[in-house]
């Protein structure tokens, strides 16, 4: 078998091609080592330029071999001949480099782990015999090249040859011996032993045995028929061997060039610190911050908790710093060495040092210390070795050390901590100290609280920015009809169409459909033209329900009007209210109103146009962008529908409605809401803002009757964002939109000391009250019944008759209905009677979604029976009964179509 991998290889380079391109580019690696090694160590000043020097010359000695290597094969690949004389001068000079490399190899071992390298006897002797054999070797190759012209080997050159082979691994076993002893039994830094066993077992071991395999191929060579096998083998891999070493022997600092131990690895910010500075953003004790830095260290150091110690000092409350070291039960001993270093002032010199490099590694300064010696340095070893710490951590707060990390010795056995290790953790620290800057101050929960507010104004501006994009996208999917302007003429009491645009518009027969509610506008129109003498116009309605503008003047001329109509722009929909409204901040909600998918939500909860009214829907609509706590001040009746239509609005999936009935006297409305210690309960239930979390809406009526101590829980949540388990220390994030409602007078609770001052601050921020509808004018209430009216006929056959006459509307508004929903109620009963007066019931067409306040469910609604042809909405009507017989009932349909569906689109299983 190996006789077989033998002759493959020989096979292989006794290609001279192949060989040739192996020794090239192990010189090649060569050159670029020896060029980084001479750069790197003139750029730095060298303390100890002995193993410099001295790996230089081993390097240039390999170079000058591979030199000869590739003289030897380009004369072979080329067939051409060399004179003898240059033959022999290529290897005497080659074997005086090679001494020359071996006796360099030597002293650069032994100097490498020596602090104040001296040649000793035993250096000395092998240092004369080495210049003794390359002086030799150097003497033959410029006599052959010179003087003596094609003359043979003599036995002494051979004999030279023969001893040179044996006295290189005489001389360097013993320094490859002194070297280990000293590295398994010296003191000397843990950085220097990492580089020392990285070149001796990566490189000079390898380079040794390789040339003793080469030198001394024993019966190998005589099967492999020459040496150019193991040459080729051999020069690659050592080339190879002293990349990777020399790069990972670099980035250890070696000799010292480089200030610190150096990653591979960049360093990544975010990836590194997201989630870790989150964390300590919504700290607010140092029993915390304790934690945070052990878990920091374990995470991103692996260091184990044990191993890691936070000290901060000069706490503004005694009694919190007491708490914070009988829990965590810190090293005193530690403590009070640090503190004696921090208040000697003969240590001035060191502070400074400490404050200058804001990290203390100590293996860094051990090795430092190894090639500089100086007296801070010393001094900082012996600190270090005092309080047994592999890092000391100092963080300040200005000039001043409040706080410092201590990791113990060796927690990570023969680990070193390199430049982005030490990075992350000057990064950590310098962030743990601006929060230990602001518990100190006590001004962190503001912080916490103005981030908050920060978040919510920013989503409120996105969700205002996407109200603003949506209704410039509706007028620009219009824009193709808008520039449609119908023109009509009206003379004696006759409609005629004057161009091809009003009959688009108006597609119907207005002269003899005088009951359509547009012709009956159009000649109400007309008729307070030729009454008044001056231009009149007004908002319409087509047949599919889009809004139209009507403009009408007199043409004294001709004696008749001209009438155009079209779809309303912007200025249009502006001008129309812009009167009710007396702040200009609130003319781009009338757009919204108009044009969104929310506007059009509260425009169906509130179809009125009233001052009063308006202004509600625009605070209404402002209200439900933002992701603020809200109460609702309103009868109990209207509480649902405007909560369920601020959830829709804000983008929530679920819905969480608890309805207090009396006075809370015990713990379970805050053990649902923010969980218990599990002292008092053992169950894993989840608290309902943990389940709500960043998704969720919690809708709380009748917050006055919960306890005051559960009202304080809850402000804290809406204050900052984290809640307290109920009993416990321990916070939780939260992300749930609070909506409260009451029918107290808060101010006066909290004056009575009945409800919390705390939760009432918060709350009155973002409260809306409706106005009520027994303080609106008369006519809001008309305009307020005619939208009902128009929300509950769903096709413009029967308006003319079903409509509320004046008389009807001012009998409505004499039984002055509290709610809106008591008013809705009201005028669809009256529509009611009257289509079963005038025997229309059956052909009329009621909106099945009249009664609903749902937004999610409308449009099922709408659909009816055609809604079990849609899986999604078939999934939704299905998470909101829970019931099929509630399903059939609210479409109108069978229940056992509802099941044939349900176990269609797999909703239900079978049973």
């Amino acid at each position: 078998m190996i006789n077989s991998i033998l002759d493959i290889l020989n096979i292989i380079f006794s290609n001279y091609y192949f060989l040739f391109s192996i020794v090239l580019l192990a010189f090649t690696i060569k050159w670029y080592l020896l060029y980084t090694l001479i750069k790197s160590g003139l750029s730095q000043k060298i303390q100890r330029p002995w193993p410099w020097i001295c790996l230089i010359l081993v390097l240039v000695g390999s170079i000058i071999e591979d030199v000869y290597w590739i003289v030897k094969i380009l004369q072979i690949i080329s067939d051409t001949f060399l004179e003898p004389q240059i033959k022999m001068f290529f290897a005497h000079f080659s074997w005086a480099f090679f001494i020359i490399q071996y006796q360099s190899l030597s002293l650069f071992i032994e100097s490498l782990t020596e602090k104040n390298f001296k040649l000793l006897l035993r250096q000395k002797l092998f240092l004369l015999i080495s210049l003794i054999f390359s002086g030799s070797f150097f003497y033959f190759a410029f006599y052959h090249l010179l003087f003596a012209n094609n003359s043979p080997v003599t036995d002494f050159e051979i004999a030279l040859f023969e001893y040179g082979a044996i006295y290189i691994f005489i001389m360097i076993f013993p320094s490859l011996f002194a070297s280990v002893k000293k590295i398994l039994n010296s003191d000397i830094p843990k950085i220097l032993k990492k580089q020392s066993k990285f070149l001796i077992i990566g490189l000079i071991c390898p380079r040794i045995l390789t040339d003793l395999f080469q030198v001394y191929p024993f019966n190998l060579a005589k099967s492999v028929g020459n040496n150019y096998m193991v040459v080729g083998i051999t020069t690659i891999l050592v080339a190879l061997a002293a990349l990777y070493c020399t790069q990972r022997v670099l980035r250890l600092r070696f000799l010292n060039i480089k200030r610190h131990v150096q990653s591979s690895k960049k360093f990544n910010f975010i990836n590194n610190f997201k989630d870790i500075l989150e964390q300590l953003s919504h700290t607010t004790t140092t029993y915390e911050l304790v934690n945070l830095t052990k878990t920091f260290f374990k995470e991103h150091l692996q260091i184990q908790p044990s191993r890691t110690y936070l000290f901060v000092r000069m706490l503004n409350k005694q009694d919190d710093y007491e708490t914070y070291e009988n829990k965590m039960e810190i090293n005193k001993s530690k403590k009070n060495v640090v503190e004696n270093f921090i208040n000697n002032q003969s240590n001035l010199e060191l502070l400074e040092f400490l404050k200058q490099t804001k990290i203390l590694i100590y293996d860094e300064i051990e090795f430092s210390e190894f090639y500089e010696t100086n007296e801070v340095g010393n001094n900082i070893i012996h600190f270090l070795d005092q309080i047994n710490a592999d890092v000391f951590i100092p963080i300040y707060k200005k000039e001043t050390i409040v706080a410092y990390v201590i990791v113990e010795r060796d927690p990570r056995n023969d680990q070193i901590y390199n430049n982005i290790e030490r990075d992350e953790m000057v990064v950590f620290t310098s962030y743990l100290g601006n929060i230990i800057n602001l518990l100190q101050n006590r001004n962190l929960e503001t912080l916490i609280k103005q981030e908050k507010e920060i978040k919510e104004e920013l989503y409120y501006k996105h969700q205002e920015i996407n109200q603003y994009k949506e209704s410039i996208r509706s007028f620009l999917k219009r824009a193709q009809q808008n520039k449609k302007i119908g023109i009509l003429f009206y003379k004696n009491r006759k409609f005629i169409f004057a161009n091809q645009d009003a009959k688009e518009l108006i597609n119907f027969n207005i002269n003899t459909q005088e009951g359509h509610p547009l012709a009956q506008d159009l000649r109400r129109l007309a008729k307070e033209v030729e009454e008044y003498k001056s231009p009149q116009s007004c908002f319409t309605k087509d047949s599919n329900g889009s809004k139209l503008v009507v403009t009408a003047i007199a043409n004294l001329e001709y004696n008749n009007l001209i009438i155009t109509i079209h779809y309303p722009d912007i200025s249009d929909i502006i001008k129309q209210q812009i009167d009710l409204l007396k702040d200009p901040s609130k003319w781009d909600y009338l757009l919204y109103l108009e044009t969104t998918k929310s506007g059009q939500l509260i425009n169906q909860l509130v179809p009125g146009s009233g001052e009063n009214l308006l202004n509600f829907k625009i605070n209404l609509l402002k209200l439900a962008l933002t992701k603020k706590a809200t109460l609702l001040e309103m009868p109990e009746e209207d509480l649902i529908s405007t909560v369920e239509i601020i959830h829709h609005i804000s983008l929530r999936e679920n819905l969480h409605t608890l309805k207090l009935q009396a006075p809370t006297k015990n713990f379970d409305i805050a053990t649902k809401l923010f969980g218990i210690n599990p002292i008092y309960d053992k169950t894993d239930t989840k608290p309902i803002l943990q389940k709500l979390s960043n998704n969720g809406t919690l809708f709380i009526q009748n917050i006055h009757l919960m306890d005051i101590e559960i009202q304080e829980y809850l402000a804290e949540f809406i204050k900052y964002g984290f809640y307290h388990i109920y009993k416990s220390d321990q916070k939780l994030l939260a992300d749930v939109r609070i909506i409260c409602s009451t029918n107290q007078n808060l101010n006066h609770l909290v004056q009575e000391g009945k409800f919390s001052k705390s939760l009432y601050d918060e709350l009155k921020k973002t409260s809306i009250s409706m106005p009520s509808l027994l303080s609106l004018s008369e006519e809001e209430l008309k305009d307020l019944a005619q939208g009902f009216t128009d929300q509950a006929t769903k096709s413009n056959a029967f308006k003319n008759i079903l409509e509320l006459t004046d008389k009807e509307k001012v009998n409505l508004i004499n039984k002055r209905p509290v709610s809106l929903q008591e008013f809705k109620e009201k005028v669809h009963y009256i529509l009611t009677e009257k289509s079963k007066k005038n025997n229309i019931y059956q052909e009329t067409q009621f909106n099945p979604a009249y009664n609903i306040a749902d937004p999610s469910l409308i449009e099922a609604a709408r659909l009816g029976k055609h809604a079990l042809k849609d899986p999604k909405i078939l999934a939704l009507l299905w998470d909101k009964f829970k019931n099929q017989n509630k399903i059939a009932t609210f479409l109108g349909v069978n229940r056992s179509s509802v099941h044939r569906r349900c176990k269609e689109y797999s909703i239900i299983k079978d049973e």
